[in-house]
């Protein structure tokens, strides 16, 4: 009995500490247009120690769900960002909080064929180990490594943008999560990725002023499929004369960011 206390007291010291720690990359996407070569991102070390990291680049395959399924091979032929891209530096040491800015560079081929393309960019913390020997005879060690991927689109020729149509918006009374939530279809037209945010608003009937009762960033639906089924968690239904209103907005890059993709109303 004395053994397996010791050996619970000692986990719950060890897992809240890896429950925070964590790693962080500004931005959390990038896209680049016809006449981009290079981009920048920083890596935030959020550990309350030092370590070392590394970067490294992925290829991610975008389901209608919004989630991803890893590739072996790149997600284009035409474009192999193992052979493309750069970075500067690739691996490092950061102390406690501290931050690394990263070069990345593109050497497009001449014969790159007019399209958008996108591979992940993935920071990854090694792991430092932890050993602990409470008594005689008895060690734990526990290690984890820990990462996060960020998208980079790159862009490339004469591109048609895209245009989405929000579909089939509900609000379900009680979500998965046990709480209200808003359930869409969104659709994609057009040759590039749409890089956007769903924010869903109550318009009380009288008011000047809307309230956000949804939100949900990184709403991206890349060239890889053509419509993305998405779920909002809502912060109530609102009750009595008014709107909800659903938008989806462009957030991929500064010339066109805040424009609206599409909006609709909520019947209830």
């Amino acid at each position: 009995m004395n053994r397996f206390l010791s050996i619970l007291s000692i986990c719950l010291v060890l897992f809240p500490a890896f429950a925070h720690a964590r790693i962080d990359v500004i931005p959390r996407k990038i896209v680049m247009d016809a006449r981009g070569h290079g981009a920048e991102i920083t890596i935030l070390n959020l550990f309350n120690e030092p370590g070392t990291f590394r970067v490294d680049l992925v290829s991610m395959r975008q389901n209608e769900d919004g989630s991803y399924t890893s590739l072996e091979a790149p997600l284009d032929e035409n474009f192999d960002p193992e052979k493309i891209v750069r970075f500067s530096p690739r691996q490092f040491t950061l102390p406690a909080d501290g931050r690394q800015k990263i070069r990345l560079s593109l050497r497009k081929p001449a014969d790159l064929p007019d399209g958008e393309y996108r591979f992940h960019v993935k920071a990854l913390r090694f792991a430092n180990q932890s050993n602990e020997e409470p008594e005689q005879g008895m060690r734990i060690s526990m290690s984890m490594n820990v990462g996060v991927s960020i998208p980079v689109v790159v862009r490339h020729g004469e591109l048609e943008r895209s245009v989405a149509r929000i579909e089939s918006p509900r609000i379900i009374p009680v979500g998965e999560s046990g709480k209200p939530e808003l359930a869409a279809t969104v659709k994609r037209i057009g040759d590039t990725s749409t890089i956007g945010s769903l924010e869903v608003l109550w318009e009380p009937a009288g008011y000047d002023e809307a309230e956000r009762i949804g939100y949900i960033d990184n709403m991206n639906i890349f060239t890889d499929i053509t419509q993305r089924y998405a779920t909002l968690p809502l912060k109530y239904i609102p009750q009595g004369a008014g709107a909800i209103r659903l938008k989806y907005i462009d957030n991929g890059n500064d010339r066109t960011k805040g424009t609206v993709f599409d909006e609709v109303l909520i019947e209830r």
